[in-house]
């Protein structure tokens, strides 16, 4: 609550995973440095709302005073816990280190 952000339904779903699961493979997550690629695929940020970027929210939420999730610094957190653990990103493949 200090922070101004949440914890997303994906941060959730890792921790359960990571637990349940030997593995995980995640299908259409992008990576913390996507929005920044020259030439990134603009796509709804929501498919049933027409309007919203999916980086534009990203950004947006990045760094919102109050009320955002930090999908951005979780992405990243993600790609350290893929160094330590069996996870797997396609489509777009994540090079985790």
């Amino acid at each position: 609550v200090q922070s101004g952000s949440y914890l997303s339904t994906g941060w959730f779903t890792f921790i359960l995973a990571m637990d349940a699961c030997y593995s995980i493979h995640v299908y259409g997550m992008i990576n913390d440095t996507y929005c920044k690629t020259e030439g990134y695929r603009k796509v709804p940020y929501h498919y049933y709302e027409q309007g919203k970027d999916e980086c534009n929210e990203y950004l947006l939420h990045e760094h919102a005073p109050h009320g955002g999730h930090r999908f951005i610094t979780e992405k990243k957190v993600f790609a350290k816990w893929a160094e330590k653990r069996r996870i797997i990103f396609t489509h777009p493949n994540w090079t985790v280190s």
